[in-house]
């Protein structure tokens, strides 16, 4: 049965988040099948169980933003090899995983709902978010100068004021969050899909989050 089915990963689906614990800053892992294995969990409480069950010394438990990990630390930290056990406890194995590939399947999921959620929430209220230099009406597209991708030229938007205000006020107070119409956003998202550019969908603070192509999310609009 693939690891889609089980409850772990819609856990991670559904919470965006997991748990490791950090021993002198390095992951606790687990010996599983002669194979000595990073410890991911999906609720604290699984974690702290086998920690303290088995008198396994460890400094923290972290949570660990799916989203922050895929952008900023899987790389980092992870070969394509390297493998984790999910969810051991006394009276579970756990599930073994490659590490780079499970989470690449957990963005890719992730990716899908929310440009599904983005398209229904937008189709309600007929109203897109983003930002703009004071005074401006146009959506503006923002850039990391230290990435070269094309991802890395994006137009934020967001779905719900509420979103939308949270990551203004922390990681773009210099400019202002305006509103326009689904038609409006979609005339726009045109010409963004002519030059091959990219939207970010309901980013979370640290601008981290779905960024997927302008064509892809005209597909899928539905105003």
């Amino acid at each position: 049965m693939s690891y889609k089915n089980e409850r772990f990963y819609k856990d991670i689906l559904t919470n965006e988040q997991f748990f490791i614990a950090v021993k002198d800053k390095k992951m606790i892992k687990h010996r599983h099948n002669d194979k000595l294995l990073f410890c991911f969990w999906t609720r604290e409480s699984l974690a702290k169980a086998y920690l303290d069950n088995l008198n396994i010394e460890y400094d923290k438990i972290k949570t660990m933003d799916i989203d922050r990990f895929a952008t900023y630390e899987l790389d980092e930290m992870f070969d394509e090899e390297d493998e984790a056990l999910v969810n051991v406890t006394n009276d579970a194995e756990g599930h073994e995983i490659k590490i780079v590939e499970a989470t690449n399947d957990l963005m890719t999921d992730l990716d899908n709902i929310r440009i599904r959620e983005f398209v229904q929430d937008v189709a309600k209220t007929d109203t897109v978010y983003g930002l703009s230099q004071k005074g401006d009406r146009q959506f503006m597209i923002v850039y990391d100068e230290n990435d070269n991708f094309d991802q890395s030229h994006f137009m934020p938007v967001w779905s719900l004021r509420k979103r939308a205000e949270k990551v203004a006020e922390e990681d773009f107070e210099t400019f202002e969050l305006i509103d326009v119409e689904g038609e409006v956003f979609a005339d726009w998202l045109d010409e963004l899909r002519d030059d091959n550019r990219y939207v970010a969908i309901d980013v979370k603070p640290g601008v981290v989050g779905t960024i997927v192509s302008a064509q892809k999310l005209a597909n899928e609009l539905t105003f």
